[in-house]
């Protein structure tokens, strides 16, 4: 009865603050087809999987597709299997958006940063209708990382960010001003929905070879070994940040350890993890990882309102 009456009270509200889609513009319909002949070019992935966790992605990317090809991409935020990946209005977000609106800079700064695109249909946050329950969440693991490490975003000059989702993070951190280079890697098809999301709001984003020269700007990549090319050569370490929000915690240990192996010259960190996934403790593992890494300050916090879920924060001492 309870979720029930829940329910009922969201769809009333969303009744009264939310916007239906308008009508696409010549822009958006050339990004709609470069999305869809995008996702035309990749293969569709196994039907099975001996890992259940990647029979999981290989389910959702298969969706994916189906959605992208026969139906509009601009609503997508609004399709239920991304429901992992859109946090809505849950519950939870009330301590973060109380949080955000604390901060001395919250009508300054914060606000501003959070002010939702059209872009995906976003559906609008009941107590903040310019900004959405995902850009809430990503602006307050951005404030939590800035408010331990005494660092803000817009410090650094290059930003790692494995499974950058829709791009919604990046986003956010061009938002805060941040003018340097940003590698995002991901799967092939979030790869193409990070590049659609990110050009229709008008993020600047380069092939590999551009990026290579650019002082600013995004490259979304799903190939390792050009991810290896590009961390290892078109780095300065002086100024870097590692971003992974629950993805790098969701992956098996071996893809782990080799991503991780490139931001050993990192100097910040961005970690969000759950306790346990699967068979792995995460706890132990990012525990173990911390202690290898040198002249990093660690801060490894538990999410009072998201039990079993943790931060690792991080920041060279020198920063």
């Amino acid at each position: 009865m309870k979720n029930f009456l829940r329910e009922v009270f969201w769809k009333l509200v969303l009744a009264v603050i939310d916007r239906p889609l308008t009508s696409p513009t010549d822009r958006q319909k050339e990004l709609v087809e470069e999305l869809r002949t995008a996702f035309r070019n990749l293969p569709a992935l196994p039907s099975t999987s001996d890992s259940p966790s990647e029979q999981q992605w290989f389910d959702n990317m298969n969706v994916l597709r189906e959605k992208i090809l026969n139906d509009d991409p601009r609503e997508f935020l609004r399709w239920d299997f991304m429901v992992p990946m859109v946090v809505g209005n849950a519950a939870y977000l009330r301590p973060e958006i109380a949080y955000l609106k604390n901060l001395p800079d919250w009508k300054s700064r914060w606000y501003k940063v959070t002010i939702e695109s059209p872009i995906g249909h976003p559906t609008p946050y009941w107590t903040h209708r310019r900004s959405s329950g995902n850009l809430i969440h990503h602006a307050y693991h951005l404030a939590q990382f800035e408010e331990k490490t005494g660092t803000n975003v817009d410090k650094f000059r290059f930003i790692f960010e494995f499974g950058g989702g829709y791009g919604s993070m990046c986003r956010l951190c061009f938002n805060m001003n941040f003018k340097g280079k940003y590698v995002i890697y991901d799967l092939p098809g979030f790869q193409a929905l990070q590049q659609f999301f990110l050009k229709s709001i008008g993020v600047e984003l380069h092939s590999v070879e551009s990026f290579k020269n650019a002082e600013s700007g995004v490259v979304c990549v799903s190939d390792l070994e050009q991810l290896r090319v590009l961390l290892e050569n078109y780095v300065d370490p002086s100024a870097t940040m590692f971003i992974a929000t629950w993805s790098i915690s969701e992956v098996p240990l071996s893809l782990r350890d080799y991503i991780l192996s490139f931001t050993s010259q990192f100097k910040a960190f961005l970690i969000g993890y759950q306790h346990q996934f699967r068979e792995i403790n995460n706890f132990e593992f990012f525990n173990t990882w911390k202690n290898a890494q040198y002249g990093i300050s660690w801060h490894n916090l538990e999410i009072v309102h998201l039990p079993g879920n943790y931060y690792l924060l991080g920041n060279a001492k020198s920063l």
